[in-house]
């Protein structure tokens, strides 16, 4: 997926180090999301919503690489993201109650 496995296996980073730069993304997205809702003090920052969406795709590229790095083989990656998607996505589709526009 993207590349993410091998750029994971290659980049030296150890696993406490990605969990740190996966909470400065986080900080990241936090302070685009406060600028573009106009939470006060933050307006000045004078983001948009294309600062959040790429935020947000720089976090979900960390959270990924915590993954690939647990992970011995791309293949078991994939297994494991697919596995855990699923499972993941269906306690949350139980908490916010069934939608008919969705596949099952």
């Amino acid at each position: 997926m993207f590349g993410i496995y091998e750029l994971t296996k290659t980049d030296p980073k150890s696993l406490q180090e990605r969990a740190l730069k996966l909470s400065e993304e986080a900080g990241e997205l936090a302070q685009a999301v406060l600028s573009v809702t106009n939470a006060p003090g933050s307006a000045y920052k004078n983001h948009s919503v294309d600062d959040v969406r790429e935020e947000a795709v720089d976090a979900a590229i960390v959270a990924l690489s915590l993954l690939a790095h647990t992970t011995e083989t791309r293949e078991e990656f994939e297994n494991e993201l697919h596995r855990l998607m699923i499972g993941k996505c269906a306690k949350w589709s139980e908490k916010v109650g069934p939608r008919r526009d969705l596949p099952e």
